[in-house]
């Protein structure tokens, strides 16, 4: 063990200042001051500290400076065993000084001060160090500024894309995927409160034929015209959205009954209408009609198509009959599917006549369906169903097929010579292989095309009349017949007699239903047709023809050909071969003698 003597030794000589001091008990637990037993030279030159004769000391920590509070950092250290340090000012020594309270005993306390400085250089530590926080916090202050732009930068662009993910771009109303969350939600708040809201789907009316006739960017005009309105429709309770294509969607939510439904359907149909758009429209209802988002809207789409159905430009609601009529349309396209792929449908041949020369024209080819459930199904039913599921052009290139390989069958059998006539709906007319399989076919059976006839229905015109003229005219430079059905009726207009290349025209029949005296304004309007079409070198043919007195007519006003009941019902295949063999008992018909 070192001595106090050589401690002493030791300690005096190191440039560290160095004291010793010893706790003053105001008792035995409470410290109330240190008196210093101990300082070395260096201490000394700091403190001014000096030994009296006896070489002690008087000095107490306190008195060395009576502005740091050395008790409280002292006893600390006594107390807790432990080394303490604290900076603090020395005005005797215009120094700052560090000082570290180091516990020996109970009975002795050394501290020793370290890192001297002198108070100019001190100041400029500080005055570094204040810069330093300065320059640091304005840093911070930049960066709080520029995370700031970031995050609203990143909330613009947040908002453009859940604007771009949820609003429609050429209208500005909230879209289809915007109407999923917003249904759900409609549904969830309706059920908690028990109130009811309403659904309506807005299709605008032939605005395909519109864009086929004046382009697309008319029809966009349109478009952006119909959410222009509805946008001004809405309301805390009426949302108005665009579903997509030409359809939009107006929620009403609440509604307190169906009428006030009906009020606001109206004035909407009728601001539209105000504008030259012309739409139909159908109308669900929550909870009354259901309860789930997609059959809300299948059940609208429903009412939708049931008034495109019934003339177009209106309001129905969804009524469960339609559900049901929905249903069997569906039970019967499956049928139909089935139909095609096993062979179920039948062609049957009803005779042409030529009323002047008193002799077989030809036939039309006339599709047949017989279903084991539903027995024979008109094709009234079936073929609007097969455009709509494009089912018609594989059944429709079965007719085409079936009908020339019959041709060229009595053409070898019977030296048959006349006409075939063969429908062909729009749908299948227009569709890109169409005049590629019409050549196939006719080279298959080697068929003379004087001998077959493409007929049409007015209904080819609508969509687009340039691409229709020249499909025909292609047909009619083959040498094939173009013959235009049912002539009178839907959107009839003699400009079409100008426009379409056709060799025959057929006149319907709800003209000559009505045929009863050469007087009637029926016949009036038939004789006009007739004596027109004729200067222009076209056929024609009477559809209908049931009893000699409409015959009598025909032959007054000079129709050329007719088709009915009179001269025989459509056959099948082996009747009309009875009759190309000379046997006219197949034939059901009255007044045999008038032809």
């Amino acid at each position: 063990m070192i001595s106090d003597k050589m401690f002493k030794t030791i300690v005096s000589c190191t440039t560290t200042p160095i004291l010793i001091a010893q706790p003053i008990f105001e008792d035995k637990n409470i410290i109330t001051d240190f008196a210093v037993i101990y300082v070395n030279e260096a201490c000394k030159k700091l403190t001014s500290i000096t030994e009296d004769s006896n070489s002690t000391f008087s000095k107490s920590l306190t008195s060395l400076s009576p502005s740091i509070n050395w008790t409280k950092f002292g006893t600390e250290a006594v107390t807790d065993k432990k080394n303490i340090q604290h900076n603090f000012y020395s005005p005797k020594a215009n120094m700052w000084i560090s000082v570290s309270f180091n516990y020996i005993d109970d009975k002795h306390l050394k501290l020793t001060f370290l890192n001297i400085t002198e108070s100019k250089e001190h100041e400029q530590i500080l005055r570094r160090q204040n810069m330093s926080l300065t320059a640091l916090s304005e840093e911070l202050a930049a960066s709080k500024q520029a995370l700031k732009n970031k995050l609203e930068k990143i909330e613009q662009l947040n908002r453009k894309l859940e604007h771009h993910a949820y609003y429609d771009a050429l209208t500005g109303l909230p879209n289809r995927d915007r109407i999923a969350t917003d249904l759900e939600e409609a549904i969830n708040s309706a059920k908690m409160k028990d109130k009811k809201f309403g659904l309506m789907v807005i299709d605008i009316d032939d605005l395909k034929t519109v864009n086929d006739s004046r382009g697309h960017n008319y029809g966009d005009d349109i478009l952006k015209e119909t959410g222009r309105i509805l946008k001004e429709f809405e309301r805390e309770n009426i949302h108005p959205y665009r579903f997509g294509g030409d359809e939009f969607i107006v929620v009403v939510n609440p509604i307190e009954s169906k009428n006030s439904m009906v009020t606001i359907a109206d004035t909407i149909l009728e601001a539209l209408n105000a504008e030259k758009i012309f739409v139909s429209a159908g109308i669900s209802f929550f909870p009354d009609d259901t309860d789930q988002s997609a059959e809300l809207l299948r059940y609208a789409d429903m009412a939708m198509y049931e008034v495109k159905k019934q003339g177009k430009n209106n309001v129905f609601f969804f009524q469960q009959l339609m559900q049901e009529k929905f249903l069997a349309q569906l039970g019967l396209e499956t049928k139909l599917s089935n139909a095609i792929n096993s062979d179920s449908f039948q062609l049957f041949y009803q005779p042409q006549v030529d009323i002047t020369k008193k002799e077989l024209r030809g036939f039309e080819a006339l599709l047949r369906w017989y279903d084991s459930e539903l027995g024979w199904i008109s094709p009234e039913k079936f073929i609007p169903l097969a455009e709509e599921s494009r089912e018609i052009i594989p059944l429709g290139a079965w007719i085409l097929n079936a009908a020339c390989e019959t041709l060229a069958e009595w053409k070898s059998k019977f030296n048959f010579d006349g006409i075939m006539s063969v429908n062909v709906s729009p749908v299948q007319l227009k569709h890109p292989t169409f005049l590629f399989d019409l050549n196939s076919v006719i080279n298959k059976y080697n068929i003379d095309p004087k001998n077959l006839e493409i007929e049409v229905t007015e209904g080819v015109v609508i969509d687009n009349i340039e691409d229709t003229v020249n499909i025909l005219s292609h047909i009619k430079n083959m040498g094939i017949g173009v013959s235009l059905d049912d002539f009178g009726t839907g959107y009839s207009s003699l400009s079409y007699l100008q426009i379409l290349p056709l060799t025959t025209l057929k006149i319907d029949k709800s003209f000559i239903a009505n045929i009863t005296s050469r007087n009637s304004i029926e016949a009036e309007i038939t004789d006009a047709i007739i004596s027109l079409v004729t200067k222009m070198g076209l056929d024609t043919i009477a559809e209908g023809v049931e009893n000699a007195n409409q015959l009598e007519v025909l032959k007054q006003i000079k129709c050329r050909n007719m088709q009915g009941f009179l001269t025989g019902k459509p056959m099948s295949k082996n009747d009309c071969e009875k009759m190309l063999s000379g046997d006219y008992s197949v034939i059901q018909k009255n007044g045999e003698d008038d032809i």
